[in-house]
């Protein structure tokens, strides 16, 4: 071959690493520059906030920049979603969420602000938690089959309380009802804190709640822990058994992510999902969310958004099967 024509074709090969190299650097965004906010669409001391707060440490060093966490749970976290949705589309406001606001609340409440399936972004996946079925001991009822057998026994003078109308605790409570064939009154409560307390006080007769709230009093004895209801025993509670080995199949949780307005930047939510499912990876972190009854997740965008799109599905059914509607 002619050297020259050799010269020139490598010079051309060379200029055309060479932009490639330059667009793509381009494309990376100068983020963040300022704040980032997260609003939590639950309130201080719930399973997203303590994940909000803990990833947020990790990822303001990283960024070199504050993060600021704001709780937003009025209404089922609706406030929150909506406040994110009519945000500027930056990056600089964020959405902590779980299932009850992205795909329990859609399927049960009327007359949203907003679409939850065209107005957010989904980033990444924080964290899953799964849930505790507690009793106050004075009721008299140790294990499941007994506060089943109880309630079947007194139909209509069993309640539980839970931390929101159409939540996820709801929703599950709602699908173990119709399992195992009995009826309990519903009192929803504003947080998880304040059912557990009236639960303690025995005003309420049990509670499905995340594990960590209830962890102190499980392990005092102020409460009975009558099953978890993941699909496998919990290693902060070992000797609990699931719903699953009484009700073969049940399986109920709450997922919880992190999420932008629709119109953000596509390199700006990678390099927030990027920097996010590293913090999630960090060994500390780890280890502190697991004994606090979470499992932390730093899956990638994709695979989120996959899972919501399966769980919206599900949901869907599940919600038209025990006809529950929150106005």
């Amino acid at each position: 071959m002619n050297l020259s024509r050799l010269f020139a074709r490598t010079a051309w090969a060379l200029l055309a690493a060479t932009c490639v190299q330059g667009a793509a650097m381009a494309q990376q965004p100068d983020y963040p520059a300022r704040p980032v906010k997260l609003l939590v669409a639950n309130g201080a001391g719930s399973v997203p906030d303590l994940l909000a707060r803990q990833v947020g440490v990790l990822v303001s060093k990283e960024w070199k920049q504050p993060v600021v966490v704001e709780n937003k749970g009025a209404a089922g976290g609706v406030s929150a979603v909506d406040a994110v949705v009519k945000s500027q589309p930056d990056g600089y406001t964020l959405l902590v969420g779980g299932d009850s606001a992205i795909t329990i609340m859609p399927n049960v409440q009327r007359n949203l602000p907003y679409d939850v399936k065209n107005d957010l972004v989904p980033v990444t996946k924080l964290g899953q938690s799964d849930f505790v079925l507690v009793a106050n001991p004075k009721k008299g009822y140790r294990t499941l089959k007994e506060f089943v057998a109880f309630a079947k026994a007194h139909p209509g003078q069993i309640n539980y309380a839970s931390s929101g109308s159409g939540g996820a605790q709801h929703l599950a409570m709602e699908q173990f009802k119709q399992r195992a064939g009995f009826y309990a009154t519903h009192i929803p409560y504003r947080g998880g804190p304040q059912g557990l307390q009236d639960v303690l006080g025995g005003q309420v007769d049990v509670m499905l709640i995340a594990i960590a709230p209830a962890l102190a009093q499980i392990q005092s004895g102020k409460l009975v822990a009558l099953a978890v209801s993941g699909a496998h025993r919990h290693e902060l509670l070992p000797q609990v058994p699931t719903v699953a080995e009484t009700y073969k199949g049940f399986e109920a949780g709450a997922w919880f992510g992190l999420f932008a307005p629709k119109g953000t930047p596509a390199a700006v939510v990678q390099a927030v999902a990027q920097d996010t499912d590293r913090a999630l990876k960090d060994p500390e972190l780890r280890k502190s969310l697991v004994q606090q009854g979470i499992t932390p997740a730093g899956e990638g965008q994709q695979q989120f958004a996959r899972q919501i799109r399966t769980d919206d599905l599900r949901i869907a059914k599940l919600v038209k099967d025990i006809g529950l509607t929150v106005e």
